[in-house]
Formats: structure tokens, sequence, C-alpha cells
């Protein structure tokens, strides 16, 4: 047993006791009254023997037992803990998960989060009044909840303070932090590799993670402050939550039919992550009306309870389908929502939604000296193609390329036309680049191979990048935003980025070259291939069917969007899903750059521009929907075993005390009646 303010026992005993003692030593002084007999008076004529203020101190039970009293109430105050966890630093670093997998309700009624936080404040409760504490909530990003305090009340409200998010999550920049404030600095040596890390003066820190496990780069986290090799308690983990039952959306698609724009066509994929099969609704909604049903079976999908949860990659048969509702005919705009009618215990991956636009043509401006390639391709596409030159582009009126501020078109691509005339809009610039800051041209390169592609990129759907050859590109000096899509061996050969609420998507070669002698010839024998059509199909609907510039109607929780707006504003509000109204400064500015966006559900501008003021944020992630926590926890290369259960720490046993002060307090009254009756 310890005492968190011993103190308080020797303030509170010296305060107490010699009074009492004191009390017992005073001779009582009585007033004369004359009475016929002292037969019944006989310890009235024992006090009355005394004839001094003082009296000797004579054995008593009343004293002991109010001796007892004081000393268990002293005592109390001194806040006692009974030993019942092993002894850990003064300095602790406490990490909660914030996750999605964090709001499982379990069979207590209370979420993961939930008892993660009353873990910690227990650990709270444990330090001693001289110890000092760090809180850390993580999620797909770290926030510092609370510096290092020693007060804790106020470290307590900081850890009640710590909200529910749906993002995914991820540890590495949370153990960076730990490991940043649990060290002081770095002393750089005079070569390389030899830099020194001094040992800190103050005590060592001891981390405290509360989290299910389910995370998703707990591998990936590479630790140099603590060594677990030589204190395996430096990092201790405590498993929280229960269930395993859980079936999600991991991915949903609405799109209009390419020859039939006015039908939509909607498919979810959808996985079951638990131990038993599944049967349930998946409703499909369009602006909040029920439009059609389909009953779900799926196998299980954890395997046998006994064996360890399998991959997201490797899914048992049955337990993974793609539910295809029936086509629609929608010609409005607005919101496809799909629900899945199940209790399970995680309730954020069983909706998800996506912002569709009302079914019109895509309307193209090309600017070219004359491409067949280019031309055949896009009138073979359902679009409204407007065809000029590039003397034309320059020359025409605001009226005709303009729609207020912003361009009249989806769609500009200029083929071989370097440009400064670029209002708002969507630009496809081939074999020419942007006239603004950090982008330029340089020269040709004619000696060098396709490199490396993204392939996952929605640009390069169905198309064979390993089969394309181009005889020459330019070399391309673009923004640190860039995202590269196809790379040269020294230069981006396609890339695409965002600015001041356009994109700009650049391919550093064109379809058609010069000879020496100026003579047109092919660049590339692409354009005769079919992927050529279905490259430029993706491009156009890429860019001309995002309402964010960072490139997608829907978002991951917790990424940020930007989000064009109507010039001349002070602020703009962003309606959240959750009822939040937020206001955003804007400035002036054409765009907002919005972060707020770890709760799943559709999120809408006010006042925004119109067809462009919403987007959805789903979970979409197998590793959050796999809600099954995990028994150990590896940081890198070391393997951590969590703690399962009620985390054991110190308890108070002031309770104990009381208890017993009231009992003898009991006695005291029973003896002093029986005294003073008998």
């Amino acid at each position: 047993m310890n005492f968190l303010n011993p103190t308080a026992i020797a303030i509170a005993a010296g305060l107490t006791i010699p009074p009492l003692v004191a009390l017992y030593f005073l001779k009582l002084k009585r007033s004369v009254q004359l009475i016929p007999s002292t037969l019944l008076w006989k310890r009235t004529v024992e006090d009355l023997q005394v004839n001094s203020p003082f009296q000797r101190l004579r054995r008593s039970l009343l004293l002991l037992l109010q001796l007892l009293v004081l000393i268990l109430a002293a005592i109390a105050l001194g806040k006692p803990m009974l030993d019942m966890a092993d002894p850990h630093e003064s300095t602790i670093i406490i990490l909660i998960d914030q996750s999605a997998s964090m709001g499982v309700l379990e069979d207590d009624g209370q979420t993961r989060l939930d008892t993660a936080k009353q873990q910690a404040k227990l650990r709270i409760d444990d330090m001693d009044d001289d110890a000092r504490a760090m809180v850390i909530a993580f999620c797909d990003r770290a926030t510092v909840i609370s510096s290092f305090d020693s007060d804790k009340s106020a470290l307590k409200h900081k850890i009640d303070s710590i909200e529910q998010t749906h993002s995914t999550s991820s540890l590495g920049e949370a153990m960076s932090l730990a490991e940043a404030y649990a060290q002081t600095s770095i002393i750089g040596g005079s070569e390389a590799g030899r830099d020194i890390a001094p040992k800190s003066a103050a005590p060592p820190a001891s981390v405290f993670i509360f989290t299910d496990g389910r995370i998703a780069d707990a591998s990936q986290v590479a630790l140099q402050s603590f060594d677990l090799d030589e204190d395996r308690d430096t990092i201790q983990v405590t498993n929280i939550g229960r269930r395993d039952d859980n079936v999600g959306i991991l991915a949903m698609q609405a799109r209009r039919n390419y020859e039939r724009p006015e039908i939509l066509e909607v498919t979810a994929t959808i996985r079951n992550f638990g131990l038993k099969a599944a049967t349930f609704d998946a409703v499909l909604y369009v602006d909040g009306q029920n439009v059609d049903v389909q009953t779900v079976r799926l196998a299980p999908g954890g395997g046998n309870a006994s064996e360890p949860t399998r991959t997201a990659a490797e899914p048992p048969d049955g337990s993974l389908t793609v539910v295809v509702f029936d086509h629609i005919e929608f010609e409005g705009g607005g919101i496809v929502e799909v629900v899945l009618h199940i209790d399970d215990s995680l309730s954020a991956d069983n909706r998800a939604w996506t912002i569709i636009r009302e079914p019109r043509h895509a309307r193209v401006l090309l600017v070219t000296p004359g491409n067949l390639f280019l031309e055949n391709a896009l009138q073979s596409m359902p679009l409204e193609l407007t065809t000029i030159s590039a003397p034309e582009y320059e020359r025409a009126e605001d009226k005709r390329i303009l729609h207020g501020k912003r361009s009249a078109f989806d769609v500009v691509i200029l083929d071989r036309h370097s440009t400064a005339r670029l209002p708002r809009g969507n630009y496809f610039f081939w074999g020419a680049v942007p006239e603004i800051q950090g982008v330029t041209a340089g020269k040709t390169i004619d000696d060098q191979v396709i490199f490396n592609w993204d392939d996952t990129h929605p640009i390069l759907r169905h198309v064979a990048t390993e089969t394309i050859f181009v005889y020459q590109w330019f070399q391309l000096s673009l923004p640190p935003e860039t995202v590269p899509i196809i790379d040269g061996e020294t230069t981006p050969v396609l890339a695409y980025f965002t600015r001041d609420a356009s994109q700009f998507l650049i391919s550093a070669f064109s379809l058609l070259a010069e000879d020496d002698a100026g003579n047109a010839m092919m660049n590339t024998f692409w354009p005769t291939s079919v992927d050529f059509v279905v490259f430029v199909q993706n491009s156009v609907q890429y860019l001309a069917g995002n309402v964010a510039v960072l490139g997608r109607r829907g978002i991951s929780p917790g990424e940020p969007v930007s989000l064009p707006i109507p010039q001349d504003l002070t602020h703009t509000r962003v309606i959240r899903p959750d009822g939040v109204d937020d206001r955003v400064p804007v400035a002036g500015h054409p765009t907002i750059h919005y972060a707020r966006t770890r709760i799943v559900g559709t999120y809408r501008v006010e006042p925004g521009e119109p067809g462009r003021n919403q987007f959805a944020v789903n979970l979409f992630d197998s590793t959050e929907s796999q809600v099954a926590p995990t028994s150990t926890l590896t940081l890198g290369t070391q393997q951590i075993q969590a703690k399962t259960g009620t985390l054991n720490v110190n308890q108070p046993a002031w309770r104990h005390f009381v208890i017993a002060m009231l009992v003898l307090l009991l006695i005291e009254w029973i003896v002093y009646n029986r005294r003073v009756f008998v």
C-alpha cells in the first residue's frame, strides 16, 4: 500500500489527536449542589476528589476508540492506494485510438472508445502526485490532446473530450510524437551517421496504448527511442473490445449508362467479416426515396473462432459479393445511398453515398491546329464537341468561352498549344503546358521509354499502358503538388494537379510531331488502338465529373477536400452529416479547403457552385470493418502482447478506512451510552 497524499495524514493527525488527549487530561469544573445523599453519586464524588485543573490520564476505552477513529480518518485523507499494478515511471504517455472500429458497441452498452477512455482515466488516477502524463489521440492523424500535465482532473477532462471518428487507424505519427516528447535532442556529429542522442535528464517515459489493434501501419512503425528488448514494459498495449460480428460496404459505384444517360446503374461490394453467416437486405435510395431492395446472403468471413482472422486480401469463399441493383430511370441529380439493414457491431460501414449530376453530355472544347486522331476519338463519344484553332481561342470573346468567371466548357483540350488564358475550369494539355507559375516545358527527350505508371488511377482504367510507345516528349517541370500518372525515366509523361479551382492534366507528348524538315509525323501509334479511345473517355469523365478539385466526389474519412465557390464571398458554410454547421472563411479566394471530414455521410457547401457543392465521405476500409480485436500488436519487428480485460491499476483504499471508522464510531457510541445510563 502507498499514499498519494501522505502530508494530509500528518496535518489531520496533528490537528485532531492532541486536542482529544488534552480533553481527557482536563478536570471538569462542577457546580455546588445540595443533595440529601451521595449514595447514588459515587462517580461524582470520585471526580470531586481531584482538586487540580488537570487529572491523571486513566485507561479509557472511549479514548482508545476515539483515537482509532481519528487515525483512520487521517489515513483516509492521505489517499491510500492498494498495490494492484506493477510500478511504472513517473512520466507516462497515453495513446487512445479514436478510429472507426473503436465505435463498435460492445455488449455492456459502451463503445470501445468509451471503454478506452475509462481505462485511460484509471491509469491517470494511479499516478503519483508528482507524476506527469501526456495524452495523444490517433486515427488517420495524431492529435496532442494534452501536453505533459500533473493535474489529474485536467487530464481526465481532456480524455473525456476525445471524439469518435470514422477515420482509419494509423499509429506511425502518434508513436513519432511520443518519441519526440520522450527524448530531448540530437547532437549532430562531425560525420554522417555519428549523431549523438544524449540521455534526457527527465525520467524515462512509459507509453500506454489503448486500442482494439485494428491498425493498418503497425508493422511499419519504426521505434527509435523505445527499446522493448531492454524493457518490455516501456510500451504497454491494452486490448479493447470483444465483438467480431460485422458486415460492411467496401465499395460503391453509381454511373449513368453510356448510351442512355437517363439510366442509373448502381453496384455495391459487400463483405461479411463475422464468424457467422449473415442474411440481410441491401436497400438503394435515390434522393431519400426507396427504389430497390436486394436480399443478400453471405457466408462466414472470419474463419473459425480458434483461428486467426484472415487478412483483407483473403476473404473466405462466399463472404464477399457484388450487389447489382436494378437499373433506375433518373434524370435528375442528387444523392444515391446504399443502406444495409443489419444489426451488427459497426454502423459506419453499413451506409455508403455518392453524388450524381443531372444527365447531360459533357461540353468539350478542342483547341487544335488539326488532329484527326483526337477529333475522331472525341466524335465517337456522347458529348458536345466544339473545335477551334489556337488563334481563334486566343481571340475569342469572353461570352463565347466563359460562363460568368468559369469556363463555359466542362473540359478544354489544348493540342500543342500553351496558353495563359485559363479561366477556372478543367484542362487537358497535349504536348503543351499551361502558362502558370511552376510549370515549364524544357528540352525534347527522344531516347527514353515509359518507366512506371499508376494503373489504379481512374484515368488509366482498362488501359494497357505497357503497350504504349512514344518517340519523344518534353522535359516537364511541375509544381510539388503534382500527381504523376505515367513516368518516364527522368520526367513525368502524364501528370495531374489542381490550382485555384482548376484541374490540369498534362501529357508531355503530342500525338503528332514534326520531323527535321518540318513535316508532320506520328509521334506514337497509340491512337490506332482501342485503348486510346478508352483513355480519352476516362480523361474527359475524370475531369468533367469531379466536384472537388482534388479529384473525387467521394473521399475517405479525414481526407481534406477543396471545393470551388462563388467569388466575392467573405465566408461560406459547410453542413456536416452530424448536423454541425461549420463557418469557413473565404477571403475572396476561388476555393475553400476543408478537412473536418472524419464523419461518414454527405457534406453540403452553402453558398456553393451549383452541381459542385456536395461531396460524400465513405469508410470503404476492410481493416476498420474487420472489427475483431487482436491479441498482439507488432510495432516494426517487435511484437507486444496486448493485455485483455480490465486494466489492473492501484485501487483507492480510503473507502475501507471510512467504513472501519464508521464501525468504530458505532462501537464508541454504544460504549458511551452504556456508561452514562448504567
